[in-house]
């Protein structure tokens, strides 16, 4: 029994960081295109060193990401459309995908990293 509740709060807190993580982002994305103007202060951000760097890791976590679900899914027209909507809308879609992903895996932390291909390993 008490190695039950151990794994279910080991997958109850990232699936309680995947759902907060998304709801936030969407909240700010909308906030963002309903006052912000992307032109003008996208243009502002990659000026500033700083902002340079901030895009530079937020694209290489999101391509580390994206080869993640390229490895976990077997459908690899799957997998690149998910891979383009997570570089396109960023961490919203991580979490999305990562909410996904724990569904799938139906408590199994190795289903949750290798999809299917936990199967044949």
């Amino acid at each position: 029994m008490i190695a039950v509740a151990k794994k279910n709060r080991f997958i109850s807190m990232p699936l309680v960081i995947a759902y907060s993580g998304f709801l936030i982002m969407l909240t700010i994305v909308c906030y963002a295109l309903a006052y912000g103007n992307f032109f003008v202060e996208g243009a502002v951000l990659v000026d500033m060193v700083w902002g340079l760097v901030t895009l530079v890791d937020l694209y290489l976590g999101l391509l580390l990401f994206s080869f993640w679900v390229m490895c976990r899914e077997e459908n690899k027209t799957i997998a690149l459309l998910w891979s383009v909507l997570i570089l396109l809308l960023g961490n919203m879609l991580s979490c999305l995908y990562i909410l996904k992903s724990f569904n799938e895996a139906e408590g199994s932390m190795t289903r949750f990293w290798l999809g299917k291909r936990s199967n044949t390993t």
